[in-house]
C-alpha cells in the first residue's frame, strides 16, 4: 500500500510542477515575449531558471512527506533545499540549450523523426539530471553511502524513463492551438513521468528499507 501511495504521490508532484512551470513559462513569454537581443536571452534564461524553486518546494515538498512513510527520520527542510538546488541546475541546463545553443528553428516535414531525437536526448539528458538528482538528495539522505547509491541508481533510471515523457508531452501540446489543450497534454505527460519516477524510486526506497532492516537484525543478534 505505501508502494501505490509513493506512486501516486509522485504523479500528483510531478502534475504540480510542470503545471507550475507552464505557468511560469506563459507569465515570462507574456511579460517578455521571445526574446531576440543577448540580454533578453540572459534574462529569460535567468527568470525561466528560477521556476525551480516554486517547483522545488512542491515537488520536495510532497516527496518528503512520502519519504516518512519510509524513512521516519528525513528532514522535511533539507529535502527541499536538496530538491531545489538540483532543479536549479536542470531548469538552467534545459533553458540554456534553446536560448543560447539550438536557437534555430529546424523545419521536418514528418513528426515522427522530431519526437524520435527529442525522446534520445531527453533520455540522454535523464541519465546525467537523474544521477544528479540522485546525488544532492542522497547527500541528505539519512542513510550510510550503500544505500545512499541505491537512491541515485534509481533516480537515474526513472529520470532515463521520465524525461521522454515530458519532453514529447511539450512537443506535441505546443502544436496544440487552445491553452486548454496544452495543458492537458502537458499535465498528462506530468502524470505518466511522475509515475515511472514512482515506480523506480519507490522500488530504490524497498530495497533500501529491507537493507537498512537487516543491518539492523544483524546489529541487535551482534
Amino acid at each position: 500500500m505505501r508502494f501505490l501511495r509513493w506512486v501516486v504521490l509522485c504523479a500528483c508532484a510531478e502534475l504540480f510542477g510542470i503545471l507550475i512551470a507552464a505557468a511560469w513559462y506563459g507569465g515570462v513569454n507574456v511579460w517578455i515575449g521571445e526574446p531576440v537581443a543577448i540580454p533578453a536571452r540572459i534574462g529569460v534564461w535567468v527568470l525561466m531558471t528560477l521556476a525551480a524553486v516554486p517547483e522545488g518546494v512542491v515537488l520536495g515538498g510532497l516527496q518528503a512527506i512520502g519519504l516518512r512513510w519510509f524513512i521516519a527520520d528525513v528532514s522535511f527542510v533539507r529535502w527541499i533545499w536538496a530538491t531545489i538546488l538540483v532543479g536549479l541546475i536542470g531548469w538552467g541546463i534545459g533553458t540554456f540549450l534553446p536560448l543560447f545553443v539550438f536557437t534555430e528553428p529546424s523545419v521536418l516535414p514528418d513528426m515522427e523523426p522530431m519526437l524520435a531525437s527529442t525522446a534520445l536526448f531527453a533520455a540522454s539528458f535523464g541519465v546525467v539530471i537523474g544521477t544528479v538528482f540522485g546525488l544532492f538528495q542522497a547527500w541528505v539522505l539519512p542513510v550510510n553511502t550503500k544505500h545512499k547509491s541505491i537512491w541515485v541508481i534509481s533516480n537515474a533510471i526513472g529520470w532515463t524513463v521520465a524525461l521522454p515523457m515530458i519532453y514529447i508531452a511539450a512537443q506535441i501540446g505546443a502544436d496544440y492551438s487552445g491553452w486548454a489543450a496544452r495543458l492537458a497534454m502537458w499535465a498528462a505527460g506530468g502524470c505518466a513521468a511522475g509515475a515511472t519516477l514512482g515506480v523506480a524510486t519507490g522500488c530504490g526506497l524497498t530495497i533500501l528499507e529491507a537493507g537498512r532492516r537487516r543491518e539492523l537484525i544483524q546489529a541487535i543478534h551482534q
